[in-house]
């Protein structure tokens, strides 16, 4: 990509509103499936330049285009780095568009060509990372986590009243717990956040939501045998929220990492996150902490390794030599979000057994009784709340792990919630009903100047549902007066991109890209061996590690691996190996996507790491040039 230097910035912007290039009659957009619609306000975000400095061509129209595709697409980066996605799909599109209005004009030119491939490669990857966790589409508002808070909160007060201290010792001595309670410095600087500072609203806000799930909670604590009081662990990572969403993409009343979640059992598809699943994600929660207690034998440290994961905890008591927490929060061996976030739990248990106490007169929500239903075909929840007559806000906020307006297709194992006592009327209205009626459509009459993917746009749908609703043989053309059907219930889920398939959109951009690609892909199964794979290519075990930068033979099933690359990957030296020092807010996927690399390749150079839980600061092996 041509590249220019921030002091040119404005001579450039003039040049670039003027040089606009007139749009033609129909235009082609790539519309990623990963970009929902945006529900809050947003404020404008300014492209930055490159740094790189650079010569461009002020005369050269070519020149000219590709660098307001650059500010466009830099835009629409910054705008999906924020979560803006709506209108950084409107950035993306732009730029390609551009691309393509000046490779009308310009068939021939090579640099349009290059630019254009790496445009949609970049869009495509985004996409994908999106998908992978679960975002492409979804129709639920996620909510801020209040764990997003802790790092911030400062828990050591110039000065601690030793007759609080003393009055909070005997309060919790009145009080039963299960959970051991240390009353230090730390934990009385968050009963004071929690009180009197700005942790009061979040406070009351879980006093009033634990009603709701309590009785819920502490059976399934219970039942698996670990202390009831870690019901506060809840409040603290998501103050009883199913929708809670924190910056590190955790999810869910129990703050749930998308890898952490499927490890016990949590599934998270297109269709259905089971992290926002209240009951399941609470059984998966406790345990989740009966292993960790298992493991280290305290419930301090089982919390703080809940918070930043096992290996750093058991790495940190092997540095330092220490034997619990307080230990390691006095040698700063943890980040600083997880020094806080034992106390905090303290301090919310202090607080949420005796709240009257502490100034807090809230009265909890009541119970929720529910009851279960499966629906093993897709159908659409406003036709389910019709017929059982209940709102159908009320049934998705029962159901936010259903992240469609629609209940997966042929599955089995899925349930969705009701009140108790609505089964029996669920299954007298909703059991034999007919598949036409259980999905919504709309009819849409085509005009001049209608695309599939405005028309998906428009719908809040996508291309390759529109596709599969309709008869359009081998290539869509649209004619003015045709009557297309639109699935408004988003029956079809995107497609993947693969060896075989190119992006949904079938435009000249997904082409392009398509025509570019020359490495071969195998993804490993059951039962695969670097040498087996090797064999059947017809090539060695050394090339396969050299061309995917194995450090051994240990494979993952899943794992993509290149078997046929192009020539010039073939020729090329070895990739750069660069240190990445995490910042904050940043997950695996949005890394993986600077550096056009993915998740499963990070994680492969960083087998001796645990990546379960990212914390600023922490050092990630990339390799430059990789494209496992």
């Amino acid at each position: 990509m041509v590249r220019v230097p921030k002091t040119l910035l404005v001579l450039i912007l003039p040049m670039l509103a003027a040089c606009k290039t007139a749009a033609p009659t129909k235009t082609v957009k790539i519309t990623p499936a990963f970009l929902p619609t945006v529900r809050q306000p947003v404020q404008p975000v300014a492209a930055e330049l490159p740094s790189e400095l650079s010569q461009v061509n002020f005369s050269d129209p070519v020149d000219l285009a590709i660098l307001q595709a650059q500010f466009r697409f830099k835009k629409g980066e910054d705008l999906y780095s924020q979560g803006v996605l709506k209108q950084a799909r409107t950035e993306f599109d732009s730029a390609i568009d551009l691309i393509l209005e000046t490779a009308g004009n310009y068939p021939n030119e090579t640099r349009l060509q290059r630019e254009l491939v790496d445009v949609v490669a970049r869009v495509n990857a985004m996409e994908l990372a999106a998908l992978r966790e679960g975002d492409g589409l979804t129709d639920q508002t996620d909510q801020p986590a209040p764990i997003d808070e802790l790092e911030h909160v400062e828990t050591f007060p110039a000065l601690i009243d030793p007759k609080f201290k003393k009055t909070v010792e005997d309060e919790v001595q009145e009080i039963a717990h299960d959970l051991p309670i240390e009353i230090n410095d730390r934990v009385l600087g968050f009963l004071e956040y929690y009180q009197n500072g700005r942790g009061r609203g979040s406070m009351e806000l879980g006093l009033e939501r634990v009603g709701r799930y309590q009785l819920m909670i502490e059976r399934i604590l219970k039942e698996e045998g670990v202390p009831l009081d870690l019901i506060y662990l809840c409040q603290a990572e998501s103050a009883f929220e199913p929708r809670a969403l924190s910056r590190a993409a955790a999810k869910g009343m129990w703050q749930f990492i998308s890898s952490r979640g499927k490890e016990y059992g949590l599934r998270q598809t297109w269709w259905v996150d089971e992290r926002s699943d209240p009951e399941k994600s609470t059984r998966a929660a406790a345990r989740h902490l009966k292993d960790l207690y298992q493991q280290f034998g305290d419930w301090y440290l089982a919390m703080a390794a809940y918070n930043s994961g096992p290996l750093r905890v058991q790495r940190a008591l092997e540095k330092t030599g220490a034997d619990n927490f307080w230990t390691l929060a006095e040698k700063k061996a943890l980040p600083k979000e997880t020094m806080n976030y034992v106390p905090n739990i303290l301090a919310l248990t202090i607080i949420g057994k005796n709240p009257s106490k502490y100034g807090f007169s809230v009265t909890p929500v009541s119970a929720l009784e529910t009851e279960r239903v499966s629906v093993d075909k897709p159908t659409d929840l406003r036709v389910i709340a019709n017929a059982i007559n209940m709102p159908v806000e009320d049934l998705r906020a029962l159901n936010s792990h259903v992240l469609r307006w629609t209940t997966p297709p042929d599955d089995p194992d899925f349930q969705l919630i009701l009140p108790k006592g609505y089964a029996e009327k669920f299954n007298e209205e909703i059991a034999s009903l007919p598949e036409s009626q259980r999905i919504l459509f709309r009819e849409h009459v085509v005009r001049k100047g209608d695309t599939l993917a405005s028309i998906a746009k428009k719908y809040s749908t996508t291309v390759v549902q529109i596709s599969s609703a309709n008869t359009f043989g081998k290539t869509p053309v649209l004619k003015v007066g045709q009557s297309l059907v639109i699935p408004i219930s988003g029956v079809t889920p995107p497609q993947l991109a693969s060896a075989s398939r190119t992006a949904p959109t079938r435009d000249r951009a997904a082409k392009a890209t398509a025509t570019m690609a020359r490495s071969v892909w195998y993804t490993v199964r059951t039962g695969d061996t670097l040498a087996k794979i090797a064999a059947h290519f017809n090539t060695t075990v050394d090339k396969l590690k050299s061309w995917n930068h194995l450090t051994s033979t240990r494979l993952s099933v899943g794992k993509k691996l290149v078997v046929s690359p192009t020539p010039a990957q073939a020729a090329a030296s070895s990739p750069k190996k660069v240190i990445h020092h995490v910042k904050q807010g940043e997950t695996l996927n949005r890394i993986a996507t600077t550096y056009n690399t993915s998740v499963d390749a990070i994680i492969s150079w960083n087998e001796s790491e645990d990546l379960s839980v990212l914390h600023p600061g922490d050092r990630i092996t990339i390799f430059l040039g990789d494209s496992n």
